[in-house]
């Protein structure tokens, strides 16, 4: 049986079992997107901000657009600092990322609202750095969540909550996660996606550690828990009542020019709501190649079709339990 015909087959069953609700959320789930370059690239020709100069802000999401910009709440991890000097820049970092504050417009093009921004690459400038993305962010009109900062979207009368944190606070010290949770169950959130930052980069499975901090994270809460930094895509798993993506690798990744796998996914999570109750989410996945010009890096992605579609599929079950399809429901607890 293809994916597609299972899809539709699985779209058929919601249907006549119920899993079509009248009241529903949708939102858009993108991978590490670094919307700048290495530091030491800095008025070099080919980076992303020569790109971007001759392309404009509409270039990296053109071909991906429709679903961020259709949805209701968008999510990405922003993997850069958004700053115009090079103030606070921790040169003792191998790799350091800045793009100009002016780049929220090429999330506010697309039709992202929201980034995550718990990751390794937020800090790479320091304080001055973590403030001046902030700014940037609040002046772009692009909200964020991660690091403490909490972030809630009420939609069709649905409270939606966001929080991150990465690997390295969590195993320092986790009680910024329940805090996390327990404000947003507070404020009242119907549903909480939780954001991590873990796992090791470019390994195709997910591990133990990720395991636990995903328990952690439902058990305290969470409904929808997302992962990125692997830099490549990583399995799905319904666990302890929620639902996990492992890694959805690079999207728009101005951080390299040698790609070591273009291979990533986008996701829909659409919440469905019965008399005011979550009923549990249907997961889409899309498919997506880092950059429309490979081997090169051109910070455009497409959406995969034929045999680069199935291969990342393929690349997603290999790292999960479930059968893998390209819609797939999970009722809530």
């Amino acid at each position: 049986m293809t994916r597609r015909l299972a899809c539709l087959l699985l779209a058929f069953w919601g249907a006549l079992g119920g899993a079509a609700w009248a009241e529903e959320v949708t939102i858009t789930l993108g991978g590490d997107c670094v919307l700048g370059t290495r530091e030491e690239w800095k008025g070099e020709a080919y980076t992303f901000d020569t790109v971007i100069e001759k392309e404009g802000y509409g270039w990296c999401f053109s071909q991906i657009a429709e679903p961020f910009l259709t949805d209701d709440i968008s999510l990405v991890n922003l993997e850069v600092v958004l700053q115009d000097g090079s103030e606070g820049h921790q040169r003792g970092k191998e790799y350091t990322f800045r793009g100009a504050p002016a780049y929220t417009a090429i999330l506010r093009e697309a039709g992202i609202e929201q980034v995550n921004i718990a990751n390794n690459h937020t800090i790479d400038f320091g304080l001055p750095g973590r403030e001046s993305t902030r700014s940037a962010l609040s002046m772009g009109n692009i909200a964020y969540s991660g690091f403490t900062y909490r972030y809630t979207r009420t939609v069709n009368g649905y409270k939606i909550g966001f929080a991150g944190c990465r690997e390295t606070t969590y195993l320092e010290d986790r009680t910024p996660v329940k805090q996390d949770l327990e404000a947003l169950r507070a404020a009242g959130c119907d549903v909480i996606v939780y954001s991590y930052h873990w796992g090791k980069e470019y390994s195709p499975t997910h591990n133990r550690t990720q395991e636990n901090m995903a328990d952690y994270a439902i058990r305290n809460g969470a409904d929808l828990v997302v992962g990125t930094h692997p830099h490549c895509v990583q399995g799905v798993e319904a666990r302890g009542g929620g639902v996990v993506l492992y890694s959805l690798g690079n999207l728009v990744f101005g951080g390299t020019h040698e790609m070591t796998t273009f291979d990533a996914v986008v996701a829909q999570a659409v919440l469905s709501f019965d008399g005011g109750e979550y009923q549990g989410l249907t997961l889409r996945l899309m498919p997506v190649l880092t950059s429309s010009a490979r081997p090169e890096n051109n910070f455009r992605p497409e959406w995969a079709t034929g045999a680069d579609y199935e291969r990342i599929m393929d690349l997603i079950q290999a790292d999960s339990e479930l059968t893998i399809q390209d819609e797939m429901w999970f009722p809530a607890p």
